[in-house]
């Protein structure tokens, strides 16, 4: 399968307690960029693969200036279903981002299958790229699902999205997929604003910003997540 590059754009994002949720609904739609609902809302589903040192999570918590992390990506629900689904390496430089996409033809169900059997079927269907991240980041580590809202901007420039209902599962001592005792994660919606990494668009991020009475801050799901099993002993030294 053929891998793309999504372009480098700016990502903000800004955390809070689910009791703030009705005011986001009102923020968005009085908000001075005349936010628009450019899809439908709809369950976010990932796996994401680390190294068994967790290099991606230490790559995260140590604040390096270069990281990336890998996910199995689809959507809808049942969660257990895979179909439709996109490994993605999400690369981080400071405050800009940017995904390589390689789509995965599978169809697994994660509730009748073994990690090695779901591994196995997703190499079999990657690109050799794709193949190379998995070679890089090769055991599961975490499964999470979230509902997500879409909006944008009139001329689609600059993107929000807000994510609720975030569920997670620990997987590094598995080897069936574990989608019944999930982590005690601390419930949080996260807005997040993105617009392309040009001078422009920062401007209009800064100005949406500006009237969203929510502080940006440092957000990863799969950080949090990976903290909050009761069974975490820490991370490998840096």
């Amino acid at each position: 399968m053929s891998t793309t590059v999504e372009p480098v754009r700016y990502e903000i994002k800004l955390p809070c307690a689910p009791h703030v949720w009705p005011q986001i609904e009102a923020w968005v739609r009085l908000h001075p960029a005349h936010w628009r609902a450019t899809y439908p809302s709809r369950q976010v589903n990932n796996v994401y693969f680390d190294t068994p040192d967790c290099r991606a999570l230490n790559d995260n918590l140590s604040g390096a200036g270069d990281r990336s992390k890998l996910r199995l990506r689809w959507y809808g629900t049942p969660l257990h279903q895979v179909a439709r689904a996109r490994l993605e390496l999400k690369r981080k430089e400071g405050m800009v981002g940017w995904k390589e996409i390689c789509p995965v033809d599978v169809s697994l169900d994660l509730a009748a299958c073994s990690w090695d059997e779901a591994e196995r079927c997703v190499y079999a269907a990657a690109g050799e790229t794709a193949r190379l991240w998995m070679g890089r980041f090769p055991q599961p580590v975490l499964v999470n699902h979230y509902w997500r809202a879409y909006y944008a901007t009139p001329d689609g420039e600059v993107r929000l999205t807000v994510d609720t209902r975030l569920c997670a599962y620990d997987q590094r001592a598995s080897a069936l997929p574990n989608l019944r005792r999930p982590a005690p994660i601390v419930d949080r919606v996260v807005v997040e604003l993105k617009a392309p990494a040009e001078r422009n668009a920062y401007r209009r991020l800064s100005d949406a910003l500006a009237h969203f009475p929510l502080r940006p801050d440092r957000h990863s799901k799969y950080v949090n997540s990976m903290l909050a099993a009761p069974d975490f002993d820490g991370i490998s030294s840096l």
